[in-house]
Formats: C-alpha cells, structure tokens, sequence
C-alpha cells in the first residue's frame, strides 16, 4: 500500500508541474514565437522546480533517479493521453523545441531539485 500511495504522490506532483505549464501554455498565444519560447522554458523550469521542490522536502520515497525516471512517466502519459486522445487539433507543436526540449528541461530540473534539496 506505501508504494502506491507513494507513487500516488508523486504522480500528484506531476500533474501539478503539468498543469502550471499548461495554463501559461493555452494563455500564451499572443506572443511572438522567440518570447513564447523562452517563456515556455522558463515556466517549464519553474513549474517543476516549485512542484518538486516540495516533493523532494516533504514526501520523498525514491532516490532522486528513481524519481524522476518515475515522474518522467507520469508527464509522458498525461501528454499521451491528452494528445493522443483527447487533442483534435494539429500537433504541430510536437516537435524538437516544443516539446522535447523543455521535456529535456523537466528532466533536468526534476533531478536538480533533488540535488538541491537533499
């Protein structure tokens, strides 16, 4: 039961990191595409720096590769789910600087945050 409670959590925490992102990203269509970029970065990394912070001072189970591998799974099926399914419009933001990059940016900042806190 611990383990799925703790992964519970963790998943709690992804969508949370998620979801940030995806308020800024359905409210950012008015600017320019080199602003929306870096934008689009920077609440990438602060989404998940401010969700996993959290998780990495109150309720860590996993050693901080674990968890983001853990979380990583997490965000790519929340994105599976949402633009497999449930998106009807064009995918043309499925792409290297879209998408792979701030998942890269994710990553990175999940286990930074892990680095940070412990």
């Amino acid at each position: 039961m611990t383990l799925v409670l703790n992964l519970l959590v963790l998943a709690l925490h992804s969508l949370v990191a998620w979801v940030l992102l995806e308020i800024f990203v359905n409210n950012a269509h008015r600017l320019g595409r080199k602003p929306y970029i870096f934008f689009h970065y920077l609440c990438v990394i602060a989404a998940f720096a401010i969700s996993f912070f959290v998780y990495f001072e109150y309720f860590v189970a996993f050693s901080i590769f674990s968890t983001t591998c853990i979380a990583m799974v997490f965000v790519s099926l929340l994105e599976l789910i949402v633009f497999g399914y449930l998106y009807s419009g064009d995918r043309w933001f499925l792409n290297y600087v879209d998408w792979i990059f701030p998942m890269f940016l994710a990553m990175s900042t999940i286990y930074f945050m892990g680095i940070v806190v412990k």
